[in-house]
């Protein structure tokens, strides 16, 4: 099914221009990643709108898993220094 968003706001597009291209995905491609995640998060079984989710069947899990482990594989060991997180904060807001 194809559907068309209009009237997006100018900050919201520039966000999720960001996003995509952080991620390595189409503008699309993180809009439906988004839509996707936000039916699939769960609060304690609700949604944030609080409504009944289906919880993850063993090949979501699965599938979740393994996209998980290769982000991680991706990205390295991540160090959590104070002052290097300042830093790089620092340095993308003048």
């Amino acid at each position: 099914m194809n559907i068309a968003l209009r009237n997006v706001p100018e900050d919201l597009h520039a966000e999720l221009k960001a996003a995509a291209k952080r991620n390595h995905r189409s503008l699309n491609g993180e809009i439906l990643a988004r839509l996707t995640l936000s039916r699939r998060l769960r609060l304690g079984g609700f949604t944030a709108d609080s409504e009944p989710t289906a919880p993850l069947n063993d090949e979501e899990r699965e599938a979740l898993l393994k996209r998980i482990r290769e982000r991680q594989k991706a990205i390295g060991k991540v160090d959590f220094d104070p002052d290097m997180i300042r830093e790089m904060r620092d340095s993308r807001h003048p």
